[in-house]
């Protein structure tokens, strides 16, 4: 297909495919989204327990619950527990029924890999975890270390892969309780189609990351870019460690990578592309609710998507070079590279 394939996907699926408003009964589950005080995580929160349609005046009255998703625990992991806080009380002025899930507030900061681990620790002492929302990221042009790695790779690959791994034994856990699948939802993006991949493929075995945390060669204009192609790489190792350590023919957990579109949020506050990107977003650009929608419906996707990366709420290709031969075995040495930083973390965390 080529990126000029790949780019019309993208358009297509910007311009011209709404994601769905979601309507999968969430009742008694748990479930847990990661930067969920403002943006998509906010947004797939009021989604998930309470109503959350564009003008509800246009909606019957006897519409409304199909907006009601009623999970029964609703878990916000935040930096800022204050601005969780304020979170939280949003999500409860917007509903209308008068019975709503409960709704905790965790700490999360995912620069921090004792945040990490502790909130993975914290986990544990569910009753269950039917899902997790993997939303946390960031972007910025500035070059920063975070946990001896480039600030965008250690939030948006390196954390956000950490935190899957821990969440793993719950969600099989989970399942078993439940006979049904858990799910595990790690938001990408279609950028990943932009992203230099030659950064990838040419450094020597075992030197990606490396060369990613060297600052005089570090394209910071691509970061945000190129950080979801390793995460896209790396998620992809991850689902297939999931499949090998499995009982077989089963699938106790449902993981996949969604894109929720180019959406007016927060994310693009400090890193947003000059006039022409900011023209464009307020031209195409979807609301956060709009792309809220893909992160709910990834949360209830069958077996079928596992594995998959899905956009518009439906499974699409990856990007032509993730999809190439060169790409297959550079996510083979991506996944042996992150796979060796997370047992430095916490030894044992990748032995599912």
């Amino acid at each position: 297909m080529g990126l000029a394939g790949d780019i019309l996907q993208m358009n297509v699926g910007q311009m011209l495919q709404t994601p769905v408003l979601p309507s999968t009964d969430f009742t008694g589950k748990t479930i847990i989204i990661t930067g969920a005080n403002q943006g998509l995580g906010f947004e797939a929160a009021k989604h998930l327990l309470v109503i959350s349609i564009p003008d509800p005046l246009k909606v019957a009255d006897r519409d409304y619950h199909s907006y009601q998703l009623n999970a029964a625990n609703l878990i916000l992991a935040c930096r800022n527990l204050t601005k969780g806080e304020e979170a939280r009380k949003a999500i409860l002025a917007s509903g209308r029924h008068s019975s709503p899930g409960k709704i905790e507030v965790w700490q999360l900061d995912m620069s921090k890999y004792s945040s990490v681990l502790a909130f993975g620790d914290r986990i544990n002492s569910l009753p269950r975890l039917d899902v997790l929302i993997a939303n946390a990221g960031m972007n910025t042009t500035q070059f920063e270390r975070l946990e001896g790695h480039e600030s965008t790779i250690t939030v948006n690959v390196i954390s956000t892969i950490l935190l899957a791994t821990l969440t793993v034994p719950k969600l099989r856990e989970t399942s078993k309780l439940s006979h049904a699948p858990s799910r595990l939802v790690i938001t990408g993006s279609a950028v990943h189609i932009f992203a230099d991949h030659k950064c990838l493929s040419t450094p020597k075995q075992g030197q990606v990351f490396k060369t990613l945390d060297d600052e005089p060669t570090a394209d910071m204009t691509d970061r945000y870019y190129l950080s979801k192609l390793v995460l896209l790489l790396a998620y992809r190792g991850l689902a297939k460690e999931l499949d090998h350590s499995s009982e077989k023919g089963s699938k106790a957990v449902v993981l996949n990578f969604v894109n929720p579109g180019w959406c007016k949020t927060e994310l693009f506050r400090t890193a947003d592309g000059g006039l022409g990107a900011r023209i464009g977003l307020c031209l195409v650009g979807r609301a956060a609710e709009e792309g809220s929608r893909t992160l709910v419906h990834a949360a209830a996707v069958g077996e079928e998507a596992h594995g998959k990366y899905l956009s518009e709420c439906r499974v699409k290709p990856e990007s032509t070079w993730a999809r190439s031969q060169q790409g297959v075995e550079v996510e083979k040495g991506v996944w042996a590279e992150l796979v060796d930083i997370l047992e430095g973390i916490r030894p044992g965390v990748t032995k599912f």
